[in-house]
């Protein structure tokens, strides 16, 4: 009775399959060090390469020798009985309960766009407080945005960035239009997928990513800009600006979704 059993035991198929490893997310982390090390400090960078070393070194052994893996034998599927075919009814339009898009109603893309213009005026007010406040005038905040695609006024000291230059007037308000519209557009389409509290979302979280982001990069794409740039009054702009797009957006009222027709496929 017994040898029968290991007989049949070892009869059954058996497949090989990986080890479960942490190597992959070490190596993740490993990269991610490393290139955060190359915008603060060296030596973040140098415990990024150690992890990168490590995770390749120890996930290169497993996939490439047999202590990788593991046998593991596959039990037989269970007998299951027949079960009666059914046909599920197809709701047809206009009968209750018939909904063929979800959402049935969201909030209308002119929303978002409304959104960001005026959450363009509440960042460009706040900008020109700043000015204000600080004593270095309102146009030091404008040629500051200008100064993106204005190489001389990068290289200007702080009294000439106080001063009115035409030209930086012009391209500040089209980068600020432009870019207001698009995130607005994107907030709107975006805000409400979001979970609970996407005012918060918008407002808050939303601009601490990427005002943390834009001063991780700004020393690498435009160190001499990075000098002239007060962090503090540059996240509560964008706070001001997230959070009105995100009021605008969901105290707007939301439309039905266009319900069209199934499109019936050939038999």
């Amino acid at each position: 009775m017994s040898s029968g059993g290991e007989h049949r035991a070892d009869d059954r198929e058996t497949i090989e399959l990986p080890n479960s490893t942490a190597y992959p997310l070490t190596l993740a982390l490993g990269v991610t060090l490393l290139a955060a090390g190359l915008v603060t400090e060296l030596v973040i960078s140098g415990v990024g390469l150690l992890l990168l070393v490590i995770a390749a070194v120890g996930w290169a052994r497993q996939v490439f020798t047999p202590a990788g893996e593991s046998v593991v034998q596959v039990e037989p599927a269970a007998p299951q009985a027949a079960r009666p075919k059914r046909r599920v009814e197809t709701l047809r339009p206009g009968l209750p309960g018939h909904r063929m898009r979800i959402p049935e109603k969201m909030h209308p893309y002119s929303a978002g766009a409304k959104g960001g213009l005026v959450g363009g005026v509440v960042m460009a007010g706040t900008a020109l407080l700043y000015g204000v406040l600080s004593g270095r005038g309102i146009w030091y905040p404008i040629n500051l945005l200008a100064a993106m695609v204005m190489p001389r006024l990068v290289d200007a000291s702080a009294a000439q960035m106080q001063l009115f230059h035409p030209a930086a007037l012009a391209i500040a308000t089209v980068i600020h239009g432009v870019s207001s519209l698009g995130v607005g557009l994107m907030f709107g389409v975006l805000l409400p997928t979001l979970p609970r509290g996407p005012v918060l979302w918008g407002g808050i979280i939303a601009p601490l990513l990427w005002t943390g982001g834009i001063h991780a990069f700004m020393g690498v794409l435009n160190p001499a800009l990075e000098r002239l740039v007060d962090w503090k009054w540059f996240l509560a702009s964008q706070i001001a600006y997230g959070l009105t797009v995100g009021i605008v957006v969901v105290r707007s009222e939301k439309v039905y979704v266009s319900q069209r027709p199934p499109v019936e496929l050939p038999e």
